[in-house]
């Protein structure tokens, strides 16, 4: 039988991404639920946003050893998104999902990325020690992980994958919350302050991406343009302008080696 309109075009782009060769598994899906011209624009805009927040890091980084100790980490944070964004903008980065839904793989690599790299940035604000913030980018890496697998799969174990993640999920929140906080506050100096401002807006923030999680790879609830708006909005806040509040305390947090 021949498939609708979405599910050809769907067949086709993948095709384009693989090459003509290749043999293409779409699951058996008549539909798929894939990102609109909105979406494509918000991607564009994600990307150019991220690019040009890389650049201005990137320039007050440079400026003293000290701030680039902090800085340079932000400022890949913002150059690997924004590489992600301009792969998903341009047609790429995506599979189909087993539930027939436009599954962009490429947010995961960039968050396996970047979000230890936060973690690091946090880190040295606090002033806690290298084992501590090793400790915290693994327990980050298995939750982006289990996140991914979930995403890719269907049926019960897809929640058995994101109650692994929650699990490495709260590890994370509870040392932001309360050890590497109080390592902070014991520092002295403004860096108590600073790091109460990034670690808050990042604990705010990336408590929302488990529950769009829910909606969007869990139950499907979520159309996939609606999925690209928020996580769009959610990843500028946690990395553009966490690195823009970092720049802006820059000059007043003694930026010490860890």
């Amino acid at each position: 039988p021949k498939c609708r309109a979405v599910g050809c075009s769907a067949k086709m782009a993948t095709q384009m991404l693989v090459g003509e060769g290749a043999k293409l598994d779409v699951h058996g899906c008549e539909t798929v639920d894939m990102a609109s011209s909105f979406g494509k624009a918000l991607l564009e805009f994600s990307f150019i946003v991220m690019a040009a927040v890389t650049v201005l890091l990137g320039i007050n980084a440079s400026k003293s050893k000290a701030v680039g100790k902090v800085l340079f980490p932000a400022t890949f944070v913002t150059g690997v998104a924004s590489i992600s964004y301009f792969s998903m903008a341009s047609g790429g980065g995506w599979v189909i999902a087993p539930d027939c839904r436009q599954l962009f793989i490429a947010r995961y690599m960039d968050w396996v990325i970047t979000t230890p790299l936060i973690l690091i940035c946090l880190g040295i604000v606090a002033g806690v020690n290298k084992w501590d913030i090793m400790a915290l980018c693994l327990s980050d890496v298995l939750m982006i992980a289990t996140g991914a697998f979930g995403s890719l799969t269907v049926g019960n174990v897809k929640w058995v994958w994101w109650f692994f993640g929650m699990c490495w999920f709260m590890h994370i929140i509870f040392a932001l919350g309360k050890s590497w906080a109080e390592a902070a506050k014991a520092k002295g100096g403004d860096a108590g302050s600073v790091y109460g401002r990034v670690a808050g807006l990042t604990v705010i923030v990336w408590f929302c991406y488990p529950i769009i999680w829910v909606f969007a790879e869990g139950f499907g609830n979520f159309s996939v343009t609606f999925e690209v708006l928020i996580y769009c909005i959610l990843d500028l806040i946690s990395k553009a302008v966490f690195g823009l509040i970092l720049m802006s305390g820059a000059g007043s947090v003694g930026y010490e080696a860890i």
